[in-house]
């Protein structure tokens, strides 16, 4: 038999490691002595030892592979474990592998003279939002803003406060560059829009703006009217980083008070990666 220290110097593994996979019940030592608590191995021990290393090296979670020796587990079981491993690999590389690309179109913008951008692009996921919605029949940023107010005006005059901030949706965009349709919308709670559709004489639909899996976001700080910007940046990052849009693009009021120089709005492209 041999000691722990032995054991695990000849398996170049830790005695740490031993010990626990022993109180997980992982590999067990051969023996324990009662009165000193000192655990002994044998060599018979090490290919079940080496097949632990060897499945931990696939990324498996130690549970998974008790299951796999203790319990006997099928092949088609294992390779069951290995196809989940492997989209989670591949999905971890994909992501790695995307943020490479932005870290090179960042470094290229450094080496050609610029500095720090005026708006930073961040790649994000979006919940799902239950809303009331108002249609507006014009696309100029004065008419919508009047029309965002006048939606917050009566969602006031209903004593109902909003869960979320107030947003502004682009729909297509037509040839002259201005979007074909615009919705102004307030998050509510579900039985707060149903009273808002009911009192607000057909004005209001309720919508389920879905889940996004990527939006790509930036924030405007300034006066709302110079947003196109921001829409310039978010359009210059999609192009360096290969993206495209793939949904409404979102413009959420975060902060607007009486000096509208001091405004400031996050600005959302839900996006994908370009064929």
């Amino acid at each position: 038999m041999l000691k722990i220290r032995d054991f695990a110097r000849l398996a170049e593994v830790s005695m740490t490691t031993l010990r626990y996979y022993d109180e997980i019940g992982l590999l067990k030592p051969i023996r324990v002595d009662p009165e000193t608590g000192y655990r002994y191995y044998t060599m018979d021990q090490l290919p079940h030892l080496h097949r632990i290393l060897a499945f931990k090296e696939l990324g498996l979670e130690l549970t998974q592979i008790a299951e796999l020796l203790n319990e006997g587990v099928s092949p088609e079981a294992l390779q069951g474990m290995l196809r989940l491993r492997q989209a989670e690999v591949q999905q971890r590389i994909q992501a790695e592998q995307e943020q490479l690309v932005r870290i090179e179109a960042r470094l290229r913008s450094l080496e050609q003279g610029g500095g720090l951008p005026a708006y930073e692009v961040v790649l994000k996921a979006v919940r799902p939002i239950t809303a009331v919605s108002l249609g507006l029949t014009a696309t100029d940023l004065a008419y919508q803003a009047h029309w965002a107010d006048a939606l917050d005006a009566m969602l006031k005059r209903c004593g109902i406060t909003p869960v979320d901030h107030m947003l502004i949706i682009h729909g297509e965009y037509g040839d002259d560059g201005m979007p074909t349709s615009v919705e102004a919308l307030a998050p509510v709670d579900e039985r707060d829009a149903d009273t808002l559709v009911t009192n607000s004489e057909g004005r209001l639909r309720r919508c389920i703006l879905p889940a996004v899996p990527h939006v790509a976001s930036t924030l405007h700080y300034g006066h709302p009217a110079r947003v196109f910007s921001a829409y310039r940046a978010l359009g210059t990052w999609m192009e360096s980083n290969g993206y495209t849009i793939v949904g409404p693009r979102r413009k959420i009021r975060l902060r607007r008070g009486d000096n509208l120089d001091e405004a400031l709005t996050e600005i959302q492209f839900p996006v994908e990666k370009a064929a």
